[in-house]
């Protein structure tokens, strides 16, 4: 009896390390040379010599342990080589001749499941839109080819409570998506004519593109233009409010929080207190100023990069370093610096990563009270915020749903993996975070009897 409980005990401790409360789709960033792990914070760096040559754009998804699920890149040194998505196992399963690949972004969607989409260059005047679906496991459930117009590097893509928005731009207008697990529709299209970010040669060479937390800012660059465009949440619809001309916007990103809008400038980062108008002077006094290297105070603005990495620490690496700088503590105004080196960095350039909404406004929160149970043991899902719930969760992928007015709910005595989905309350609808997984065992065929002496 003693030996069977140190079990039991053991089973649990594993159990319970093993449950991660959200999908880390993006513990991995795959650059040129080198892939950037987010298993410590800062990130470490992993050579990856032994890969191909990575041109340009990169695309990289972890599954909700970590570990690597899905890449792409544009195999080979040559213009006529593939653009090819691999998978955990360095499977091809994706491979399209293209000349360039132009851009490429990933996300999980909240429903289960990923979705990559790529701009690839066919010929010297066509560049088509290629999404594809996969499952939990990296497996191809769809693809879909978008070559009615030839479009941008402008890609993006917006988190929200039951869907990603996929924001594509081909010339004289924005396209918006739908991407759920039944798949993709078009959403809206906003006739916009971004001049600028029209598909020449050489439009394939420095650009940025960041958006806020809330994902009702699109800020994207391209050399010395930038736009900021309001995204419409409740129609999908995008339009222009303000246009840059300047070099200071080839490197940007937004902070942990949002509370300030961050750019590198002759060697310096500067921050700027961000409202939701994004009206301050590009030009004007900074909010920050923090010195990176004192000695190329005088380089191009254009030889710089910077993303906000998903431990909320600010990453920047100017382009013959071999090591890249991690910032923290920039919104309480105690920035602290780290380094992180390797021989494996060349040009580094951040992939597009997706940030995840961020509901300011909304105070409901759901969760289990317990991460494991036995058979004929309560599971409970306790919830904050406004009466009446409406609870999505799912047994073993099964999609159910209650409706109560009460902050306890004890679920039916049910085996199985279960996952809360989703909750929403008389205000609004989020996505829990944490505590959201657990799992009622299955009943014992002949339960071990304790006999008294």
């Amino acid at each position: 009896m003693k030996q069977i409980s140190i079990n039991t005990a053991i089973f649990i401790a594993v159990f319970l390390f093993s449950i991660k409360a959200d999908a880390q789709e993006y513990n991995n960033w795959l650059m040129q040379g080198a892939i950037l792990n987010f298993d410590t914070s800062p990130a470490n760096i992993i050579c990856n010599e032994n890969e191909e040559f990575v041109y340009n754009q990169t695309i990289m998804l972890s599954d909700e342990n970590g570990k690597i699920l899905l890449y792409g890149y544009k195999q080979g040194k040559t213009l006529s080589s593939d653009f090819v998505i691999k998978n955990k196992n360095n499977e091809s399963i994706i491979n399209v001749e293209c000349l360039l690949f132009r851009n490429g972004i990933g996300c999980k969607i909240p429903q289960g499941g990923y979705y990559i989409a790529a701009v690839l260059n066919k010929s010297l005047t066509s560049n088509y839109l290629y999404l594809y679906k996969f499952d939990e496991q990296g497996n191809l459930e769809n693809e879909y080819i978008y070559n009615n117009g030839t479009y941008s590097f402008f890609i993006d893509m917006l988190y929200f409570v039951d869907y990603v928005a996929l924001i594509a731009y081909k010339k004289g207008q924005i396209e918006t998506y739908k991407l759920t697990s039944e798949g993709c529709e078009l959403w809206n299209t906003s006739e916009i004519t971004l001049n600028e970010f029209a598909n020449t040669p050489a439009s394939v060479a420095i650009f940025d593109i960041e958006h806020s937390l809330d994902n009702s800012k699109i800020i994207a660059s391209k050399f010395s233009h930038a736009y900021v465009l309001n995204f419409n949440k409740n129609n999908g619809k995008i339009d222009i409010t303000a246009k840059y001309e300047s070099d200071k916007l080839f490197a940007m990103s937004f902070s942990k929080n949002d509370k300030y809008f961050l750019i590198i400038d002759n060697g310096k980062l500067k921050g700027y207190k961000y409202s939701n108008n994004f009206d301050f002077n590009i030009n004007s006094t900074p909010d920050i100023v923090y010195d990176l290297h004192p000695e190329k105070e005088n380089t191009s603005n254009n030889l710089w990069d910077m993303a906000i990495g998903v431990d909320g620490k600010i990453y920047i690496h100017y382009h013959d370093d071999k090591s890249i700088t991690v910032l923290d503590g920039i919104e309480d105004g105690n920035i602290t610096e780290e380094k992180i080196t390797s021989e494996c960095l060349s040009a580094t350039k951040f992939p597009n990563i997706p940030r995840k909404y961020k509901n300011y406004d909304c105070q409901t929160s759901t969760k289990f009270d317990n991460t494991f149970v036995c058979y004929n043991q309560p599971l409970k899902i306790i919830s904050q915020g406004t009466p009446p719930f409406e609870i999505s969760y799912t047994i073993d992928n099964k999609q159910h749903i209650i409706k109560t007015s009460e902050n306890e709910y004890q679920l039916p005595n049910i085996p199985g993996k279960y996952k809360i989905t989703k909750i929403k309350d008389a205000n609004c609808e989020t996505i829990p975070e944490e505590y959201n997984i657990s799992e009622i065992a299955k009943e014992i065929a002949n339960p071990i009897k304790i006999i008294k002496d």
